[in-house]
């Protein structure tokens, strides 16, 4: 398992935009993230005051910073400092709500690569339960890192 400290050591997210609180299983083309529901996350007051449901986008966020994780680590990327950007959303698909005292479970696969643009696809699960599914593209910001591919 990989915890917050070396999840940061690859992807930049931080504080409550860091959406992945460990990797239970990775390689270079597939992987399994793994986000804590908790009540006390920033949407939880607004997104709905009575009955606290995880927005869709944020779900798709988990999902694009385990698929980051992975690119990012196998590349060797550990100062944080590399960045993935969205290029593309496709076939998103919402079928569950997530509230507080979920576990996200995050399943990414790599689909292709072709220099720096990586296409995902990715399910989100709780339990047993898909709650939600996308297709996406994402390009890696190396600039600000050690890393020429």
């Amino acid at each position: 398992m990989i915890g917050a400290k070396e999840i940061e050591q690859a992807i930049p997210h931080r504080g409550a935009m860091r959406l992945i609180d460990e990797i239970r299983e990775f390689d270079e083309k597939h992987g399994i993230g793994i986000h804590y529901v908790r009540d006390d996350e920033f949407w939880c007051s607004g997104h709905f005051p009575q009955k606290p449901v995880m927005p869709g986008v944020l779900q798709i966020e988990a999902l694009a910073q385990t698929a980051c994780f992975i690119v990012l680590h196998h590349l060797g990327v550990k100062d944080g400092k590399a960045l993935g950007y969205f290029t593309t959303m496709d076939k998103i698909r919402f079928s569950n709500m997530v509230t507080p005292g979920d576990v996200l479970e995050l399943h990414v696969e790599l689909l292709m690569s072709k220099m720096r643009m990586y296409k995902f696809h990715g399910v989100a699960m709780v339990g047993d339960k898909k709650v939600a599914e996308a297709t996406f593209s994402a390009i890696m910001d190396l600039e600000n890192t050690n890393i020429t591919k």
